[in-house]
């Protein structure tokens, strides 16, 4: 009897645990129905949309060194160092010479500035005869004339010496430097070398038609080089072309791009993104965490341990961001990944 007391005892004493055993599997069972998610919070922040082009940068500013008299070609140099391709110059710098002693003898620049200097000595003495009467004012006039004309001579014989030598029209850095024409006899119009500014960059890009609408001047360009991969430049929209051309059903935009670090040179293919829509603090999600069901766009929030099915409507699109117009607020835990499967109230867990 005692025996069966005890046995009585010891499964009264052990049901409790049973049912607790029952519930831990119970709450098991449930947390592996549900589904692992991944979620972040709803931000806002800035979106815009482009109007995509390439092109090829040129300088601002470009100009061509060329030789007006044929002669042999003496290279300048800078504190004894040849100039190189690449090397900064400033505008009106020596950059070479031309030896031509048969045309600087035709130019006679020392003859004309002697008859100056005498043309100025008897016009100087022809006033004064005149304060005297000791001349008519026609002879002044005459003297006058002799003196402005002796005047212009010389300086044309200067303009035409000053041909034999090459000097930089603008500042800025040499490139396409013919420096093996050195001590040999170069024609006339043999080009030495371009001094290219291209501390500002353009960029001419041709866009389809339907796209001179959104086109305004001083519109906002995102600038990108497959050669700088982890940098972006900003420039502006400056020209743009009224005409269609008949071909392609094309016009050309001229962009200009800041380069102060001179990190983009003339001749890079670029990409340009015009900016036709900026928005500075709109609800912007990833675009991976938009869906499409029964031809709605929705995305799925998190409330409590359930997913919850949002309409909703969007805006701006890019590549990577979509702008929500209606149907999320700032703040609210968004289902960016593991929502592929998800229903309205699916039960499920946050991962991370």
């Amino acid at each position: 009897m005692s025996a069966q007391i005890s046995c009585a005892s010891l499964f009264l004493s052990l049901l409790p645990m049973l049912f607790l055993a029952c519930d831990s599997a119970e709450d098991k069972s449930a947390a592996d129905l549900a589904i692992p998610v991944v979620v972040e919070k709803v931000k806002r922040g800035p979106i815009a949309s482009y109007v995509s082009a390439t092109g090829t940068l040129r300088a601002q500013r470009e100009e061509r060194v060329v030789a007006e008299v044929d002669g042999v070609l003496r290279m300048a140099r800078n504190n004894g160092t040849a100039l190189v391709a690449g090397a900064k110059v400033q505008a009106g710098q020596a950059l070479a010479e031309i030896e031509n002693q048969e045309y600087l003898l035709n130019v006679r620049v020392e003859s004309q500035k002697l008859a100056m200097e005498n043309a100025t000595r008897e016009l100087q003495k022809q006033e004064a005869l005149f304060k005297e009467g000791g001349v008519t004012e026609k002879e002044l006039e005459l003297a006058r004339r002799n003196a402005l004309d002796s005047r212009l001579n010389y300086e044309t014989a200067q303009l035409k010496a000053d041909k034999l030598r090459l000097k930089a029209p603008i500042s800025g850095f040499i490139a396409n430097l013919q420096a093996t024409a050195e001590g040999t006899r170069v024609p006339v119009g043999f080009r030495l070398c371009s001094i290219m500014d291209y501390g500002t960059t353009l960029a001419q890009v041709n866009l389809p038609n339907t796209d001179l609408e959104h086109m305004q001047i001083g519109q906002e360009v995102v600038v990108s080089s497959y050669a700088i991969s982890d940098q972006t430049f900003r420039g502006r929209v400056t020209a743009i072309d009224p005409t269609i051309d008949p071909q392609t059903r094309t016009f050309t935009v001229t962009i200009e791009v800041a380069n102060d670090k001179l990190l983009l040179r003339p001749g890079m293919f670029v990409k340009a993104d015009i900016v036709i829509e900026n928005h500075s603090n709109a609800v912007v999600i990833p675009k991976t965490a938009l869906q499409t069901r029964d031809n709605r766009p929705v995305a799925f929030v998190v409330e409590g341990a359930s997913a919850a099915l949002r309409e909703v409507s969007t805006g701006i699109e890019t590549r990577e961001e979509v702008e929500i117009l209606e149907g999320l607020a700032e703040g609210e835990r968004l289902v960016v990944k593991g929502h592929e499967t998800l229903r309205d109230k699916s039960k499920v867990r946050v991962t991370e």
